[in-house]
């Protein structure tokens, strides 16, 4: 093989070392590639299963309620983001009930105060903390050691400096003001004084229905209704003329049926002197008779003799000698 040519000796020579890589080669640089693809498909299911975690972890911290149910999630998934905010709200959430429970049971709110600061020191002992979780967990610890104090307020002033030393935190007022009425020997009178206190469910009084027991029956009488709310003679009874007339319908046992609800109401009987009901009009499909108009009653007519009952004009009166003719024979 001629060596004149620099390049030609260059192709050949690689030519000549390509089959004898892969022949020596061959099998590394194939598990090579199967592990970077195995590689590549674990990142892929790990990186898939922390999110689908991640979204279950939220949901649950979503639905959650009660600080049980947060003590629930923060123990489904621990070492997670998720785990210390549930841990968070379990705390609070149990030292607002043992803040409750001291004015009606302060065995059970000693019971609550634990719960809620074994919650709170788990959030505080935790290293890369966020700084808003850390801030209310240190927050809320002060509140609970100030109250449970006994009248000695050095715990719970030196708990809320502590939330003070945070740079811009959001409750930096609040804590300035908390410290200042620790201060004061009103303060500490009160939390010495409410210490001692042990109220208990039974000792709240509850509302009862009827009389307690042991107290006698009460009579029940009316007083008696005044005799000047009732008239001596029924018969006394006036109706006042301007009022409307009041009418009973005819009921069973007179021959007549009363109307029924929604019928139309039964004609009036004309009194004497009144004019005779109208007919019903023709073309009546129902055939119900049209009621009686009520019309002013007129004077009544003067006596006349039974004998003159026809329409003939009557002769005037005659002489008493001449009143009867007698019959001719």
């Amino acid at each position: 093989m001629s060596t004149d040519n620099p390049q030609e000796v260059q192709e050949t020579e690689a030519h000549d070392l390509g089959p004898n890589i892969i022949e020596q080669y061959g099998k590394q640089i194939a598990f090579g590639v199967v592990a970077l693809v195995v590689l590549f498909g674990a990142v892929s299911f790990v990186a898939n299963t922390g999110k689908a975690d991640a979204e279950k972890s939220w949901s649950k911290f979503a639905s959650a309620e009660s600080a049980a149910d947060f003590a629930n999630v923060a123990s489904d998934f621990p070492n997670s983001d998720v785990a210390i905010w549930a841990r968070l709200t379990e705390g609070e959430m149990l030292l607002r009930e043992a803040v409750q429970l001291q004015f009606s049971d302060r065995a059970a709110a000693v019971g609550q105060f634990k719960k809620a600061g074994e919650a709170l020191d788990a959030i505080i002992g935790k290293t890369d903390l966020p700084a808003t979780a850390e801030e209310r967990a240190l927050l809320g610890k002060a509140r609970l050691l100030e109250a449970t104090a006994d009248g000695n307020m050095d715990e719970a002033i030196a708990a809320y400096e502590k939330v003070k030393g945070i740079p811009n935190s959001i409750y930096a007022s609040l804590v300035d003001s908390r410290i200042e009425a620790l201060k004061q020997d009103d303060t500490k009178s009160f939390y010495a004084w409410f210490a001692k206190q042990t109220p208990k469910p039974e000792d709240r009084a509850r509302p009862q229905d009827g009389l307690p027991s042991g107290h006698p029956e009460l009579p029940v009488s009316l007083p008696p209704i005044p005799d000047e709310l009732f008239p001596a003679d029924w018969s006394d009874l006036t109706i006042d003329n301007d009022a409307p007339p009041f009418e009973i319908q005819s009921g069973p046992g007179d021959g007549t049926v009363a109307p029924a609800d929604g019928d139309a109401a039964a004609p009036e009987t004309p009194a004497a002197g009144d004019a005779a009901p109208k007919p019903p009009a023709e073309g009546d499909a129902a055939g119900n008779a049209a009621p009686a108009l009520k019309v002013p009653a007129e004077k009544p007519a003067p006596a006349v003799d039974d004998a003159t009952t026809d329409d003939s004009p009557k002769e005037p009166a005659k002489d008493d000698g001449a009143n009867e003719s007698s019959p001719k024979e």
